[in-house]
């Protein structure tokens, strides 16, 4: 008997055990980003409004530039006799329902940070990742220019350059495709209206890749000397390669961050421009030139200016809270 259950314990002994599969490291960022519920909460949030601004055709109850002379700032919930509809947030000064341009002035918006920030971060990507690599005169020549470029006051001469381009947006040669593009995505028109948004995109991206190639050229020359670089330039790869197959994707986490926060600052300074009458002008909608025209009238109508007001605080702070939560989550040393 008791030979028996030895002979059964030795058995069982010998029988292999199923292991758990190992998380993949996506797997565990996604679990550790849960956990961060106020960055979640900023996902959900930048999503709905995405959407909306996607689906703004569909829901806006009133054309984007139809003009009532008669409901000059009517407050919200104002009905309409004539459309038999409603005024959910109201009116602008000359009529407008402002719940329509508010979704319209979101695709614009939205769509002009997200633009600047991948534009942004590749060229900054590319630069840190040319001058961190190569080292020597390259990395000389191209630290100058950062430099330099850094050096200067930014927003003053993005001021100066917005004004100047905008005067006459057809100073820049754009292609018609690309003016086309952006007649699509924004639905705005594919000539005067598009190319003063590309003017916007390029000033803003002009000055926005500095912070991405120094943390790029950063992350580049902490992974250059490691030993499978070594090993792959042992192999025969040349640099190219070893540069967008090895350096770029150890040095990826922290550009996701820095992408998620390059989204704030390039709405923000959207709507800065666009507030100060140099950016994107009317009769296109940006929350930026609807804060401009609202708080001319902030004494008599009150309420005015929180209607564009408040979505651009909510989506720079939920830009910033993702980003947040992307950097807990894609920091090996935190245990969450």
């Amino acid at each position: 008997m008791a030979t028996a259950t030895a002979a059964g314990v030795d058995i069982a002994a010998r029988e292999p055990v199923a292991l758990a599969k190992p998380e993949g490291q996506w797997t565990i960022v996604l679990r550790r980003f849960r956990r961060h519920r106020l960055a979640v909460f900023s996902l959900a949030l930048i999503a709905v409004i995405f959407l909306a601004s996607l689906i703004a055709p569909l829901i806006a109850p009133f054309s984007r530039d139809g003009v009532n002379p008669a409901l000059r700032f009517s407050p919200p919930l104002t009905p309409s006799v004539e459309a038999g509809k409603i005024h959910i947030l109201g009116t602008d000064h000359v009529g407008r329902d402002t719940f329509t341009r508010l979704l319209y002035a979101a695709r614009i918006t939205l769509s002009v940070a997200v633009t600047v920030a991948t534009l942004s971060t590749l060229i900054g990507m590319t630069v840190g990742a040319l001058a961190g690599y190569y080292r020597g005169m390259i990395d000389e020549a191209l630290m100058r220019i950062l430099e330099f470029m850094s050096s200067i006051p930014t927003f003053p001469i993005l001021l100066i350059l917005a004004s100047v381009l905008n005067q006459d947006p057809r100073l820049l040669p754009f292609p018609d495709f690309l003016v086309n593009i952006i007649s699509g995505i924004m639905l705005i028109d594919a000539q005067k209206e598009s190319r003063s948004v590309l003017v916007v995109i390029l000033v803003i991206t002009i000055f926005g890749w500095t912070g991405a190639a120094r943390l790029m050229r950063g992350m580049v020359l902490s992974v250059r000397e490691r030993d499978f670089i070594e090993s792959a330039r042992a192999l025969g790869a040349n640099n190219l390669w070893i540069i967008g197959r090895h350096v770029v994707p150890n040095a990826f986490p922290p550009l996701i961050v820095a992408y998620t926060l390059s989204l704030a600052e390039g709405l923000t300074t959207e709507v800065a421009l666009s507030f100060l009458g140099l950016g994107i002008t009317d009769p296109t909608p940006t929350w930026g030139n609807m804060l401009n025209f609202s708080t001319q009238f902030m004494l008599t109508h009150p309420w005015a200016p929180l209607i564009p007001g408040i979505p651009v605080v909510l989506s720079s702070l939920a830009f910033n809270f993702i980003g947040d939560g992307l950097r807990d989550a894609l920091d090996p040393r935190l245990k969450m």
